[in-house]
C-alpha cells in the first residue's frame, strides 16, 4: 500500500487551488490573450488553406493526389518538432507557435475535409453530374453543402486543439498558457497547476459552446474571423534568424545513428506503436457509450449535459500534460503513455461521436421513428448506421493522430521514440534528432497507408466525382 500513500500524498499536493488575483491578473492579462491570440491567428489561416486544399483534393480536381500526398507528408511531423524549428527560424514567443500551429494544421485539415468530402452521399454528386455540372461546381453546390455540419464541427473542435497545442508549442519557448503551466510542473508548484488545468476546462467549455452555436448560425463566424486577422497582424514575426537557422540545419545533415542506437530502434518502435494502439483501443472503448450519451438527438438532457461536461474535462487536459501528471504519480514507461493518450482522445471521440450522430440527415430517422420503432431500435439501425462513417474516419484519424502524440508523451518519460529523440535534442545530436524525425515520420506515413487501405475496403472514403 505504500504507492497508494505516496499517490493520495501527491494529490493532496494538488488541492486546493491557488486563485490568488495576483496570479490571476499575470494571466488575463498575458498568458492567456497570448494562447487566443496563437490559436485564433493559426485557425485562420488554417481553416482557410485546409477548406481551400481539401475541397480541391476532396473534388478529385487534376493533381489532387500529389496535393493529397503532401498534406499527408507534412502532417506526419509533430506539431512540437514543428514548433522547435519555427523558433528557430523567428525567435522565441507567439509568433513560433501561430506560424508552427498554422502549418500543420493547414495539412490536417486538409487532410481530413479531403476525407469527409469524398465520403459524401454519392447520390446527390451524381444528380448533379447528371445535369453537366463541371467538378468544380459539383464541388462548391454539392460536396460543400452536403458536409457543412461536419465541417463546422470539425472545426470548432480543431480550435479547442490549437488551443491545446499551445501547451505543447508553449513548452518550446512559443509562449501562451502551456509555457507558464510547463513551468508550473517543473517547479513543483502544484496547486497553481490546478488553477492553469481548470481554466483551460473553462476555455474548452467555452470554445464548445460557441461551436455549438457557430454551427447552427455559421455567419456568426465572421467576427471570429475577424479576430484571428487581428491575432495573425499583431503576432506577426519580426525576425529570421536566418543565419542561425542556416547552422544548426548543416549540423542536422547527414541524419545518421550511432550502432548502439540502430540496435535500440526496433524496442523503441515497438513501445511507440504500443502507446498509440493500446490508448486509441482505450479512447474508443471509453467514448462509445459517452458519446451516445452525449447526443443531443438521443439522449435526455440530464444525461447528456454531465457527460458533455466530463469530455470536456478529459479533453481539455492535453495528454502531454496527462502524461506529466501520470510520471509524477509513479507511472513511467508506456502504461503512463497508454493512459495519458486514452484518457484524452477519449474526451476527443466522445465529442465528435456525439456531434456526428447529431449531425445525422433527420428524414430517415423520423421515417424509422413513424413507424412505431422504439428509441433504442431508432438509434440503433437509424442514427448510428448513418454516423458510422464520420465516426469511422475520425477514428482512423486520430489513430494517426496518436502516434505523433506518443512520441511526445515519450519525451517526458513514456518511452518510445520520442523519448530518444528528445535526448538528442537536448544533447545537441543534431544528426540523431534528425534521423529520429525522420523514422518517425515514416512510421506515420505507414500507418496512414494502412488507413487507407482500411477506408477502401470498408468503403467509408471512395472517389465519388
Amino acid at each position: 500500500m505504500h504507492w497508494l500513500e505516496r499517490l493520495l500524498s501527491l494529490l493532496r499536493q494538488f488541492f486546493p487551488p491557488d486563485f490568488s488575483w495576483v496570479n490571476l491578473q499575470g494571466l488575463l492579462k498575458e498568458a492567456i490573450p497570448q494562447t487566443l491570440e496563437m490559436a485564433a491567428g493559426a485557425m485562420l489561416f488554417s481553416a482557410t488553406g485546409g477548406l481551400l486544399l481539401g475541397l480541391y483534393a476532396g473534388a478529385r480536381l487534376p493533381g489532387w493526389r500529389l496535393l493529397y500526398s503532401l498534406l499527408t507528408w507534412v502532417r506526419a511531423i509533430p506539431d512540437l518538432t514543428m514548433a522547435i524549428l519555427f523558433v528557430m527560424f523567428v525567435g522565441l514567443g507567439t509568433p513560433a507557435g501561430m506560424l508552427a500551429l498554422a502549418t500543420f494544421y493547414t495539412a490536417a485539415i486538409g487532410k481530413i475535409f479531403a476525407d469527409l468530402f469524398a465520403s459524401a452521399d454519392p447520390a446527390p454528386v451524381e444528380a448533379m453530374r447528371a445535369t453537366g455540372a463541371g467538378r468544380t461546381v459539383v464541388a462548391l453546390y454539392a460536396l460543400l453543402p452536403l458536409r457543412l455540419k461536419d465541417l463546422l464541427t470539425y472545426g470548432s473542435y480543431e480550435f479547442e486543439s490549437k488551443v491545446r497545442a499551445c501547451v505543447i508549442v508553449g513548452a518550446v519557448g512559443a509562449g501562451g498558457i502551456g509555457a507558464e503551466l510547463v513551468g508550473t510542473i517543473n517547479r513543483l508548484d502544484y496547486r497553481w497547476t490546478t488553477t492553469l488545468l481548470i481554466l483551460m476546462v473553462v476555455m474548452v467549455a467555452t470554445i464548445d459552446r460557441i461551436g455549438w452555436i457557430v454551427r447552427r448560425y455559421p455567419a456568426i463566424l465572421a467576427p471570429f474571423a475577424v479576430f484571428g486577422g487581428i491575432s495573425a497582424w499583431i503576432n506577426r514575426p519580426r525576425m529570421l534568424a536566418l543565419s542561425h537557422t542556416l547552422n544548426t540545419l548543416g549540423k542536422m545533415w547527414p541524419p545518421k545513428l550511432p550502432a548502439d542506437a540502430i540496435q535500440e530502434v526496433p524496442r523503441l518502435l515497438g513501445e511507440t506503436l504500443l502507446i498509440a494502439f493500446g490508448g486509441t483501443l482505450l479512447a474508443v472503448v471509453l467514448a462509445t457509450p459517452l458519446g451516445m450519451a452525449a447526443a443531443r438527438n438521443l439522449s435526455p438532457v440530464w444525461l447528456y449535459t454531465p457527460v458533455r461536461r466530463l469530455l470536456e474535462i478529459l479533453r481539455a487536459i492535453p495528454d502531454l500534460i496527462w502524461g506529466l501528471i501520470l510520471v509524477t504519480m509513479a507511472f513511467v514507461g508506456p502504461p503512463a503513455g497508454v493512459l495519458a493518450i486514452g484518457l484524452h482522445s477519449a474526451g476527443v471521440f466522445g465529442k465528435l461521436y456525439a456531434e456526428s450522430i447529431e449531425n445525422v440527415t433527420p428524414d430517415p430517422v423520423m421515417a424509422l421513428a413513424a413507424t412505431g420503432a422504439p428509441r433504442i431500435a431508432v438509434a440503433s439501425f437509424g442514427l448510428l448506421p448513418l454516423a458510422i462513417p464520420p465516426m469511422a474516419i475520425h477514428t482512423l484519424f486520430r489513430l494517426e493522430w496518436n502516434l505523433r502524440a506518443s512520441t511526445i508523451v515519450g519525451m517526458i518519460g513514456a518511452g518510445g521514440i520520442g523519448q530518444a529523440l528528445f535526448n538528442s535534442q537536448q544533447l545537441m545530436f543534431y544528426d540523431q534528432t534528425l534521423a529520429y524525425v525522420i523514422i518517425t515520420w515514416a512510421l506515420v506515413m505507414l500507418v496512414d497507408l494502412l488507413n487507407s487501405q482500411l477506408r477502401k475496403r470498408w468503403k467509408v472514403t471512395e472517389a465519388r466525382i
